[in-house]
């Protein structure tokens, strides 16, 4: 790099580092993100990231919480239980944005925008009608089918129409028998038929139904 040039780019920050570690987690996955790499990609020597990050723990933790950062917390303007689905299906799409952080999402303590999330979906639930254990077991139930449904997803993220996939399933039916399990044959037919359509939405609905239910029944 010349002189010019170290001259006029901008300086280094956390919140550069941070971007760059996910645009670069994006596009090559997690596994390819190492300090050097990254200390190319922003255009530094690799010394520079730790005067802004600890290491790289430090550094996943902070994407983490950039991507509860990308989610609006739920709307006041909407009635309760929408506002939960918003919010919901919102965190989704930034799973889905970002493919990596799901696996993380776990392993690293809440940061700050992720702890103002908690708190916002915490305070709306109490504040829906729903008892406090209800409110408990509903905020742990709307994130636990949030994450674990992107999980999957993503673990089963292959196209049913291209030939390998199709030849897998085919495959798989040749050792399953229609007279002894019917539906199952049946239903890996419907996949190959192009009904895939997700069913992300219908169990968060009947999770939020289920809520009000069960407070009903109270």
């Amino acid at each position: 790099m010349t002189e010019s040039n170290t001259a006029t780019r901008k300086p280094l920050d956390q919140a550069t580092i941070v971007a760059a570690g996910m645009a670069l987690a994006d596009d090559e996955g997690v596994a390819a993100l190492t300090m050097r790499r990254l200390a190319d990609r922003v255009g530094f020597k690799v010394m520079a990231l730790y005067n802004h990050v600890a290491n790289k723990d430090e550094l996943l933790a902070l994407m983490v919480d950039a991507v509860a950062g990308e989610v609006d917390p739920p709307s006041s303007d909407e009635p309760v239980m929408r506002a939960v689905r918003s919010h919901a299906i919102a965190t989704r799409e930034a799973f889905v944005r970002h493919p990596w952080a799901p696996a993380l999402w776990q392993q690293f303590l809440p940061g700050p925008s992720r702890v103002d999330h908690m708190e916002s979906l915490l305070r709306t639930l109490n504040e829906s009608g729903l008892s406090a254990d209800i409110a408990h077991h509903g905020f742990h139930a709307v994130n636990n089918h949030v994450l674990g449904y992107t999980l999957q997803e993503l673990a089963m993220d292959f196209d049913i129409t291209a030939p390998d996939a199709r030849a897998i399933a085919e495959g798989f039916l040749g050792t399953v028998s229609s007279e002894t399990h019917p539906h199952t044959v049946a239903h890996v037919h419907e996949h190959l038929d192009g009904n895939t359509s997700s069913s992300f939405e219908l169990v968060l609905d009947l999770i939020l139904d289920g809520l009000v239910r069960l407070q009903a029944e109270r």
